[in-house]
């Protein structure tokens, strides 16, 4: 019989085995149905990102992220690496916001930046950190040689300490992105040259280059000539491409010419002299002697003077006249060629008398008196034939070292020129800086000031300094009444000034406008106009206001500074510009508050540009009032600005209490605003614009009225102030319910809580932008058009 024990046995082997899985697969799924332990996150150190551009200085933020875990330690070491070539430490100021663990007692902090590229911080707290919270941030300098890339900060190595064993901590890279610099605009100065010979002879005027400092694309040039006595025969240039157009009727010729490569093969900047191309004259037989001027027909339109860079942008540009010298005996020509086909019955006259020009020898001094000579320079003062003077001044090297070395010895650091209209008979004032005099007084930090009874210019070191290029200011003081009516009545019209006044009696021009032109870019000058009404009352004086109409189109208004003229006792105003053009000094009565923020020379506004403690301060001081007693003070910082403007905004601000420095004395000037800084000046102002039952019942708002605590706010040491500037509405939480309370607030932020501040409203009725690189569509718009032009 066949064995079927076996098979019995593996039959209820196989039975048992099917129950027991059933079993534990009915178990598996009921326990399915509970909550499931989830494993721990290791805890990390996270950098942050922030982006700037080359020379900019910046914070990169320090965080521990706790990543839920219930860690907690009370001492840390950690170890950054960075790329020198890109990043480079702020001396002395390596470790900033310190504030951000303030909230741990005790504090210690130590740093070791000896190995090129890294940096180790060690910092012990009395109290353990066991929450997500903000360490301190890396404060570096973007390299002026760094390109536009990403370059990482990373922790190299990293430890934290409980209260036994280190805990190894890894990290979360971040980085710093160089943004590509904004190209600014090109300076030329253009200078046409000076030629002489006999009547009948041929003569060839150069027209130059003097400085420059882009390539040139292209130019285009009208020159008017006095066709009795000059003809052109022929221009020719050096480069391929030049057209001209000449009409010896009427005394015009168009010189033009563009790059054929388009924009391979420009005219490269230089410092030194080079020709755009040279216009050679046939002087008439009968040409009377003496000088006849060649000069562009007018050089401030596009359509006669032009000249722009490889990308089709228009330079800022200037230029100086030349002539053609007639010498010997001639026969008297008539002013205008005899047409033909004429019945040759026309009337002569004799041509414009001769120019005349005389030298006159002036002190550069470190004090307004005679007494205080340091140096000489010579003005040169030509009688044009039709009467006009003008003046021109040029401060050489030899006379600049020799003015430097004495002004060292007395302990002066301000040099001045001052270029003496006794009779109010000069037209224009031409003064040339060249690059070498400019540089020996950034380096040995002299001021420089140039002093005439029409408008005083004061150049500080900081301007002065890496210009590169000979330097010119062109003054012309609106002297006519007819003229001064021209600018009045256009000013009037404009709709900065239409807007604020709502009866034209409101709106008076004071004293003579000014034109003042430069090759100097986007670098701050304080100007002085002196003001010539001696009936104004202290209340007028402080309701002076100072028009703006700079080349570019773009207009502003300037609240100055009443200070004295020239060391005089007749007033003045003072403001600050970074670019130029005609200035007008205006009294509106009933008018609003002037612009307190100014766009720069090319145009733009940049308002996504972070904003530096000491512009903030300029901002607070110009939009919110400050006693004669606060303006006064004289705060002290060991790092306080050398610029008179910074110092005195700077000083007004900590002094009204708003800005304060560090422990060791420091405003840090030059480091970016962060939101959690603003958030705390704004709090201190709205302090002192409420009473202290209105402080406590917003105090108490602030834990009702913000119903969701910011996530990146826990623990950080501006907690309170933020929820208070939150709970009445100047700031507000993104869409992740982010404060952001590290980054870097924007010139557009700025405007905007400044604006929400003092209650100016957004203005978006005005259609046309004032700024290229601020749209119509910008989150900011209204904002910035009304803190820029109102």
């Amino acid at each position: 019989m066949p064995n079927n024990k076996g098979h019995l046995i593996s039959v209820k082997s196989k039975r048992f085995m099917k129950a027991l899985l059933a079993m534990l697969l009915m178990v598996s799924m009921s326990f399915s149905w509970l909550p499931q332990a989830q494993a721990s996150v290791d805890p990390v150190i996270h950098i942050g990102e922030v982006s700037g551009k080359p020379g900019d200085i910046v914070e990169v933020p320090v965080s521990y992220d706790s990543k839920g875990s219930e860690f907690s330690f009370y001492h840390s070491e950690l170890s950054f690496a960075y790329d020198p070539a890109v990043l480079q430490l702020v001396d002395g100021d390596e470790v900033v916001n310190q504030q951000a663990y303030e909230n741990y007692q005790g504090v210690s902090l130590t740093k070791d930046t000896s190995a090129p590229g890294f940096i180790q911080i060690v910092m012990t707290t009395q109290q353990f950190i066991d929450q997500s919270t903000v360490l301190y941030s890396l404060h570096f300098k973007i390299k002026d040689s760094a390109t536009a890339g990403a370059s990482s900060v990373n922790l190299h190595s990293g430890a934290l300490i409980t209260e036994f064993d280190p805990f190894q901590v890894t990290g979360e890279s971040g980085q710093v992105t160089v943004l590509s610099e904004v190209k600014p605009i090109g300076n030329v100065l253009v200078s046409i040259g000076s030629a002489q010979g006999k009547a009948g002879d041929k003569v060839t005027l150069p027209v130059d280059t003097v400085s420059l400092d882009q390539p040139i694309g292209s130019y285009g040039v009208r020159l008017k000539y006095n066709p009795a006595a000059l003809q052109v025969a022929d221009v020719t240039g050096n480069h391929p491409g030049l057209q001209y157009n000449a009409n010896n009727e009427t005394g015009s010729v168009i010189v033009g010419w563009s790059d054929e490569d388009g924009g391979l093969s420009p005219i490269p900047p230089s410092e030194n002299r080079q020709t755009l191309f040279q216009v050679e004259f046939k002087i008439a037989s009968g040409a009377a002697k003496g000088e006849y001027p060649v000069q562009i027909v007018d050089e401030t339109l596009p359509e006669y003077f032009t000249v722009t860079d490889t990308d089709a942008i228009e330079m800022i540009k200037q230029a100086s006249s030349g002539k053609v010298t007639v010498i010997g005996q001639s026969v008297t020509p008539p002013l205008t060629p005899s047409n033909p086909g004429s019945s040759g019955g026309g009337s002569t006259t004799t041509s414009p008398s001769a120019s005349t020009s005389e030298k006159i020898t002036v002190n550069v001094t470190n004090e307004r008196n005679t007494n205080a000579v340091v140096s000489e320079t010579i003005i040169e003062r030509t009688t044009g034939a039709d009467g006009h003077k003008k003046d021109e001044v040029n401060l050489t090297v030899e006379q600049t070292s020799r003015a430097i070395e004495s002004l060292k010895k007395v302990g002066s650091n301000i040099a001045r020129i001052m270029i003496p209209d006794e009779k109010d008979e000069v037209s224009e004032l031409n003064v040339k800086l060249p690059a070498k005099s400019t540089s020996l007084m950034a380096d040995e930090k002299m001021n420089l000031y140039i002093e005439t009874d029409n408008a005083s210019l004061q150049l500080s070191p900081n301007s002065l300094q890496g210009v590169g290029s000979d330097i010119f200011f062109h003054l012309v003081p609106i002297k006519d009444a007819a003229g001064r009516k021209v600018v009045e009545q256009r000013i009037q019209k404009d709709p900065l000034i239409v807007k604020q006044s709502t009866n034209t009696a409101d709106f008076r021009l004071v004293g003579r406008p000014m034109t003042i032109e430069t090759n100097m870019s986007s670098r701050p000058v304080t100007v002085v106009l002196p003001i010539r009404d001696t009936n104004l009352t202290q209340k007028e004086l402080d309701k002076l206001q100072v028009f703006i109409e700079h080349s570019d189109g773009t207009k502003e208004l300037v609240k100055g500074k009443i200070v004295k003229f020239n060391g005089t006792d007749q007033p003045g105003i003072e403001f600050e510009v970074t670019k130029f053009s005609t200035f007008s000094i205006i009294l509106m009565n009933g008018g609003q508050s002037s612009a307190y923020i100014q766009g720069y020379a090319d145009g733009t506004f940049r308002p996504n540009q972070a904003v530096q403690r000491a512009e903030m301060a300029a901002l607070l001081s110009r939009i919110l009032p400050s006693g004669s007693d606060v303006a006064a003070l004289n705060t002290s910082y060991r790092d306080m600005p050398v610029a008179e403007w910074a110092r005195e905004a700077i000083t007004k601000a900590t002094a009204a209490g708003y800005m304060r420095g560090n422990a060791a004395g420091d405003f840090m000037p030059g480091r970016s605003i962060t939101r959690a800084e603003m958030a705390v000046i704004i709090e201190r102002i709205l302090k002192t614009q409420e009473s202290s039952a209105d402080v406590n019942a917003e105090a108490t708002a602030a834990t009702t009225a913000v119903p969701n605590e910011a996530a990146d706010l826990t623990q950080h040491w501006a907690r309170e102030s933020v929820q208070r500037v939150l709970a009445v509405g100047i700031m507000s939480m993104s869409q992740d319910g982010a404060f952001r309370p590290n980054d870097a607030v924007t010139r557009a932020e700025a405007v905007t809580l400044l604006n929400r501040l003092v209650h100016i409203e957004p203005d978006h009725l005005s259609g046309t932008s004032r700024w290229k690189d601020v749209s119509v569509a910008h989150w900011a718009y209204g904002a910035i058009q009304a803190a820029s032009q109102n």
